[in-house]
């Protein structure tokens, strides 16, 4: 073979290859990606779950030391303030039922947006919202935990 013949073939062979392996990177991100929304998926019903059952430990392992729970009120509350508001059946959550949920992955981190209907007492008074809810979770010591939370009344 001629030199400038080895030098197309070894581009050719060297394109080939290139392609291939983006093309199984990106395929890896992707199934990395789906396995990390399914993660964050599953910690945002354990968070439903520990809201209506009231489950203090729950709670306390899915939300980070320095959370800033937002509600659609305007009131943010530190983790221990959510804890001791659920605990204490002043924020007493009946039914939580998310919808459209849309759950972006960026390295270790999650953002949640979702509307959210739920039925509660609050502060002894039945109260029914419906919300637009933007969650931040990260990935910490391999744990998904929950960093920030807020919410806004959707018009009626």
């Amino acid at each position: 073979m001629r030199p400038e013949k080895i030098t197309v073939y070894m581009c050719k062979i060297i394109l080939v290859f290139f392609t291939a392996s983006v093309l199984t990177f990106s395929s890896q991100a992707q199934q990395d990606n789906s396995a990390k929304q399914t993660e964050v998926m599953m910690k945002m019903a354990n968070l439903r779950n520990a809201l209506l059952s009231k489950d203090s430990v729950a709670l306390s392992n899915l939300l980070t030391d320095d959370v800033t729970y937002g509600h659609s009120s305007g009131l943010i509350q530190t983790k221990p303030e959510l804890i001791r508001s659920v605990m204490s059946g002043e924020q007493d959550y009946k039914t939580i039922e998310p919808s459209n949920m849309n759950v972006r992955i960026y390295d270790n981190a999650g953002v949640v947006t979702t509307n959210i209907k739920t039925s509660l007492i609050y502060q002894g008074k039945p109260t029914d919202l419906d919300m637009a809810v933007t969650l931040i979770w990260v990935k910490i010591n391999g744990e998904w935990k929950l960093v920030a939370r807020q919410s806004v009344k959707l018009p009626a």
